[in-house]
């Protein structure tokens, strides 16, 4: 019984948390904001989580890896360019619905650093997106020969309301913005006119 309640608390003390993550973001939430609204003392918090950083962290963890299962499960269903379709709209209704999703997204963009593996949650999600374009791409060649990491890239921008990464340096900065714009243009060279 008390294994099973300690279960429930975790759960509570998390949706709670990923509503003041998901309203607020990561700079505006404290640990104050989530034990007022799970209606808890903070011991029961602090027993679960020791900071707002390992919190945040395990929203990322948890709920990211079941964005990313959901992505991955839809993205290899039927004919690539529907996959793709059913799997980006799929996972947008999923992000409306449910806020542990929503905040482990914005988490993923305001605290990369929290996240727990080597790929980010953003690049994580994105991998089963750049594969189903590019299986499009091959089935279909209705894409030309756009880069399907900036499609997959582009798609998660518009649909789930998400920034890239941040670019590392400048030329990862330029290599994006060349990728990107091939994607919105249909250029074939995407770099700058030397014109």
């Amino acid at each position: 019984m008390t294994q099973e309640r300690a279960v429930r608390t975790r759960a509570l003390v998390l949706a709670a948390a990923a509503e003041e993550f998901a309203a607020h973001g990561y700079n505006g939430t404290t640990l104050l904001k989530v034990v007022e609204r799970t209606q808890m003392t903070k011991g029961a918090l602090y027993g679960h989580f020791s900071s707002k950083e390992e919190l945040a962290a395990a929203l990322i963890e948890e709920a990211g890896n079941d964005l990313i299962a959901r992505a991955e499960r839809r993205v290899e269903s039927t004919s690539a360019l529907v996959a793709l379709r059913e799997t980006t709209l799929a996972l947008t209704r999923h992000l409306r619905r449910d806020t542990l999703a929503r905040s482990a997204l914005r988490l993923a963009v305001e605290a990369p650093q929290l996240d727990r593996c080597a790929l980010g949650l953003i690049e994580r999600i994105s991998l089963p997106l750049t594969r189903a374009v590019a299986r499009a791409h091959a089935e279909n060649r209705v894409m030309g020969r756009l880069p399907p990491e900036a499609v997959a890239q582009l798609l998660m921008a518009v649909f789930f309301e998400i920034p890239h990464p941040v670019p590392r340096n400048d030329a990862d900065a330029a290599r994006r913005f060349d990728d990107l714009w091939k994607a919105v243009s249909g250029s074939r060279d995407g770099g700058p006119d030397t014109a």
